[in-house]
């Protein structure tokens, strides 16, 4: 059973209410900084077991006070904006900064100040950090983000390096692949496609030939629960990837969502792409040798129990 106060941000999100779940399960007692303008509705079954702050992460007094009357025994950071806009301008890199790297500093400074701070902040990256480098992508090569996103959450990741000798808490960087399963929303890609078959609704894969490193939610909570027990014993690891070091084609993907919903090969529409597949891969060795980490739900099975678990929420609400 877990010792003290756990302190979530980004809770109300898809792997955070995820998240929630297992850290409840565990025991001990939760707090969860949400947004004012967060929805709880991925949160509604754990309302009665969980406490919630609505604030802001950019509201500097607001934190501090909210850190200072819990201080908690672990933090896990997963609030992060996912959805910028892909194109690399000025006004979007100039918004990374207060989107992604005031917030962390608004959460870790308060935590730091603490007459006993916490055991660890366990933050999660992405493999958006990556952009451009050298496939597969390993956590100290160097990185090339070729979006907002990803150029935003690097300058987070490395503002914290850049600070974690004068932090009495180490802070690690779990850099997920692209996750999936089930309650994720269907603006992404993977269920987007289960939705488009469950409904038998025409639907366009834009980059079929595109590779994507895909994890299932319940490997990521687990990876990030595992990284906060291994912390003690991992003081100089700062950033791991947590992925599986596979990569399949959107193609593929669309075909086995295709036999698994019953709708046929070739229900989904692949468009006809002229340009240079992007490939987003990640190499797990380190978190496999400093953490022992595996992933352990193979992606057939993750997109089965993924398409099981929205059939039985269509079923419910037909």
């Amino acid at each position: 059973m877990a010792e003290g106060v756990t302190l979530l941000t980004g809770a109300g999100g898809f792997i955070g209410a995820h998240l929630v779940n297992r850290l409840l399960e565990e025991g001990g007692e939760v707090h969860a900084i949400v947004r004012p303008s967060t929805e709880l509705g991925r949160l509604s079954p754990f309302a009665e077991r969980l406490t919630i702050h609505r604030i802001d992460l950019s509201d500097r007094l607001a934190i501090r006070a909210c850190i200072r009357a819990m201080a908690p025994r672990r933090v896990f950071h997963l609030a992060a904006e996912t959805r910028l806009p892909p194109e690399p301008d000025f006004t979007a890199a100039r918004a990374t900064a207060a989107i992604y790297l005031q917030p962390a500093l608004n959460l870790l400074q308060p935590l730091a100040e603490l007459s006993r701070p916490p055991e660890v902040v366990v933050r999660a990256g992405t493999i958006a950090e990556y952009g451009r480098a050298a496939l597969p992508y390993r956590e100290h090569a160097r990185a090339v983000p070729s979006t907002p996103y990803g150029a935003g959450m690097l300058a987070t990741t490395e503002a914290i390096a850049m600070l974690a000798p004068r932090l009495p808490f180490p802070v690690i960087t779990a850099r997920l692949a692209l996750c999936y399963g089930q309650g994720q929303a269907p603006s992404f890609l993977v269920p987007a496609m289960i939705d488009a078959c469950l409904s038998r609704r025409s639907m366009t894969i834009r980059r079929p030939h595109d590779r994507r490193d895909l994890l299932h939610v319940e490997d990521a909570v687990d990876a990030l629960l595992h990284i906060a027990r291994s912390a003690p014993h991992a003081q100089d690891l700062d950033c791991v990837n947590i992925c599986t070091g596979e990569a399949p084609t959107m193609e593929e993907i669309a075909c086995r969502i295709e036999a698994m919903t019953g709708c046929g090969e070739g229900f989904l529409s692949r468009a006809a792409i002229t340009d240079e597949p992007v490939e987003l891969r990640s190499s797990p060795d380190l978190a496999a040798t400093r953490l022992g980490w595996h992933p352990r739900i193979a992606l057939d099975h993750g997109l089965s129990r993924t398409i099981a678990g929205e059939n039985a929420l269509c079923t419910k609400a037909g």
